[in-house]
C-alpha cells in the first residue's frame, strides 16, 4: 500500500499538469490525520520510518501507512520527544498521525490526548502545526455565539454595556481555547489569565463560579454533591479539602474543548481527593461500593460510620 501511495505522489513531478492535478486532488481526499493502532514499522534505506495503521471505520477494517522522518514532530502524553527514542512499548499505544499535503509524510504525531507542549517548539514547527488546523466554520462560528449568548442570559445582567464587554470576554476564550484544541496545541496561559480578569472586571464572584461551572459541565458541583452522598459523615476541614481539588480540576478543564477532554482532568484530582480520605479515617473503597450497591438496588446506601475523630 505504501509503495502504491509513494508512486501516486512522485509521479505528479513527471506527469502532464492535468494529470498531476488528479494526482494532487486523489491525494487530497486522503484524511489528514490516521490512527489508532499501530500494526507495523518498518525502517525504509532513506532513514524513514513507515507506519502503518489499522482501524474500524462503521465495522469495516481499515489500514493505512504513513511515513515518519527526522522533522517529524512527536507528543508522547503531552511530552515531546523524538521518534528514535520511542520504544517497542511505546508504539503500542494508541497513536494518531496527522500528515502533510502529499497524505503521507507524517508532521505530528502523537499518542495520548495531552496537547503539544507549545513552549517547546520552534516557531517553525508552531507555524506548521497551525496551518494542519482545520480553518473555523461558519457553523462552529455560529455555536460558539449560541453559547455565549446563553451564558450572558444566564447571568440575568442588566446594563448592556457590561453585557456586551462579558460576551467580548466569553467569546474571545472559547475562540481560543477551540483554535488551540483544533491544532493540537497548548492553551497560551496569557489566555487564561485574561478570561479570568475579564470575568471579574464586570461580574460578581459568585458569578464568575456559575460561568466556569457552566463551561466545565457543572462537574465541581455534582462531584462535590456526590461525594456528600457517598459519605454524609464528612466534616467542613473535609469539604475545604475536597472543594480545593475541586477547584483546581475545574480550572484547567477551563482549558480544554470537550467534556471527554475534562474527564481525566477531574480524575487526577478525585485521586488525590480519595488517598486524602483514606488518610483521614474513612475507608473509600468500602464507601463507595456501598453507594454503587445502593444504585444498582434502588435504596440509598451509603457510608453509616461516623465522622473520623479529630486529631
Amino acid at each position: 500500500m505504501l509503495l502504491a501511495v509513494l508512486l501516486l505522489v512522485s509521479s505528479a513531478f513527471l506527469a502532464t499538469p492535468s494529470q498531476a492535478a488528479d494526482t494532487v486532488a486523489a491525494a487530497a481526499k486522503l484524511s489528514r490525520t490516521v490512527g489508532l493502532d499501530i500494526v507495523s514499522n518498518t525502517v525504509n534505506a532513506d532513514k524513514t520510518v513507515s507506519l502503518t495503521f489499522r482501524w474500524s471505520e462503521k465495522g469495516a477494517k481499515q489500514e493505512r501507512t504513513v511515513l515518519v522522518n527526522d522533522r517529524t514532530i512527536v507528543v508522547d502524553n503531552g511530552r515531546l520527544r523524538s521518534f528514535s527514542e520511542l520504544t517497542a512499548q511505546d508504539l503500542h499505544a494508541k497513536a494518531v498521525a496527522t500528515v502533510g499535503a502529499d497524505g503521507v509524510t507524517t508532521i505530528l504525531l502523537r499518542f495520548g490526548k495531552n496537547p503539544v507542549p507549545k513552549d517547546q517548539l520552534s516557531p517553525a514547527q508552531l507555524a506548521l502545526l497551525a496551518s494542519l488546523a482545520p480553518p473555523p466554520s461558519a457553523v462552529s462560528d455560529a455555536a460558539l455565539d449560541k453559547r455565549v449568548d446563553g451564558l450572558v442570559t444566564s447571568l440575568k445582567l442588566t446594563d448592556k454595556a457590561q453585557q456586551d464587554r462579558v460576551r467580548m470576554v466569553l467569546a474571545a476564550n472559547l475562540r481560543a481555547v477551540r483554535d488551540a484544541h483544533n491544532a493540537g496545541l497548548q492553551l497560551d496561559p496569557s489566555i487564561h489569565k485574561n478570561f479570568i480578569a475579564g470575568l471579574q472586571a464586570d461580574l460578581t464572584p459568585l458569578q464568575v463560579e456559575t460561568v466556569k461551572d457552566r463551561l466545565t459541565a457543572n462537574k465541581l458541583p455534582i462531584t462535590f454533591k456526590v461525594y456528600h452522598q457517598i459519605l454524609p459523615a464528612l466534616t467542613p476541614d473535609d469539604d475545604r479539602v475536597i472543594l480545593n481539588q475541586l477547584q483546581q480540576a475545574r480550572e484547567e478543564c477551563l482549558d480544554v474543548k470537550n467534556a471527554d477532554e475534562m474527564s481525566p482532568i477531574f480524575k487526577k484530582h478525585k485521586t488525590e481527593i480519595e488517598k486524602y480520605l483514606n488518610q483521614h479515617g474513612y475507608d473509600w473503597d468500602k464507601a463507595y461500593q456501598l453507594f454503587v450497591d445502593g444504585q444498582k438496588t434502588g435504596s440509598a446506601k451509603s457510608d453509616p460510620s461516623p465522622a473520623p475523630a479529630a486529631k
